[in-house]
């Protein structure tokens, strides 16, 4: 018999992968949570929270933060942050696709 246990904790293994995942993203958009927390239009003590884990983050939220920060939420998810630079795409992108980069691009950053 498989036991589930509730969620009565927010500090679990996922949840802090997840802040760490947001944190390094929002430093890779080169963004401050004073930024962040003015286009979502909360405090920065909200977005501290989130980082430290100190709150939860509904799906929302995170769709929204994927969005700031020009990053898919699955990367979240994934814990695979690092790894994903929109910036660097769209240089390697004009770099390998010269002739086609803007129309390569545009649809990029329509996914997001």
């Amino acid at each position: 018999m498989t036991v589930i246990m509730p969620l009565s904790t927010i500090y679990t293994s996922d949840h802090n992968l997840l802040v760490k995942c947001l944190r390094l993203a929002r430093r890779n958009a080169g963004l401050t949570q004073k930024d962040v927390a003015k286009k979502l239009g909360v405090d920065q003590s909200t977005i501290s929270a989130l980082e430290s884990g100190q709150r939860r983050i509904s799906f929302g939220l995170l769709i929204l933060l994927s969005k700031v920060y020009r990053t898919p939420f699955f990367v979240f998810i994934s814990g695979k942050v690092s790894i994903f630079d929109l910036n660097k795409l769209e240089t390697l992108i004009k770099r390998k696709c010269p002739k086609s980069h803007k129309l390569l691009i545009a649809a990029l950053k329509d996914l997001f």
